[in-house]
């Protein structure tokens, strides 16, 4: 049986999960997302109808593989349901992320420029490097929840390929 980390940050039982899931979640790190959409087999694979071939020969699903081989059955649902509940918090936060730096803002704006439109345009040519910088800085905070997103389901979508592949050796040894 997996039990909760300790104070230590070190599980204790079958599998420790939260040394594992450290070691996962570090295979799929937010800030490689764009150079990997260049050269990674599962990014040349979103054409077509197989979107999963290639996913499957990601270097971080291969290293996926290698780390979770030895990892029991409860270990490995422990980890599972992690991965869910950490993409669930994720959504939520993009969620929250997205209204409060996009919708908010600009409903606010669009409001501004309605009642007072000639001087928004004014303060906008005085200040267009603020404004500009403003902006940049409004656009990456969902930009870069939206990256975290994406890995998240990504490690949802590896541990499927494990289940996949586990089920399928499984009805193999048994026949």
């Amino acid at each position: 049986m997996t039990k909760v980390e300790t104070e230590d940050g070190m599980g204790h039982g079958p599998v420790q999960l939260w040394p594992l899931w450290r070691r996962l979640k570090a295979l799929f790190p937010v800030w490689s997302l764009i150079p990997s959409s260049f050269y990674t087999p599962g990014a040349w694979g979103y054409a077509g109808v197989d979107f999963v071939s290639g996913f499957r020969r990601n270097p971080s699903t291969l290293k996926s593989f290698d780390l979770l081989d030895g990892v029991d059955e409860a270990g490995f649902e422990a980890l599972y349901a992690l991965a869910n509940l950490n993409a669930r918090r994720q959504d939520q936060i993009l969620r929250f992320v997205i209204i409060c730096y996009l919708t908010a803002p600009l409903s606010i704006l669009a409001l501004m420029a309605e009642l007072a439109g000639d001087s928004l345009l004014s303060f906008t040519r005085t200040h267009m490097w603020e404004v500009i910088s403003l902006l940049v800085a409004v656009g990456l905070g969902p930009i870069t929840y939206m990256m975290s997103q994406w890995r998240s389901r990504q490690i949802i979508g590896v541990l499927d390929l494990v289940r996949i592949e586990r089920v399928q050796a499984s009805a193999r040894s048994i026949a």
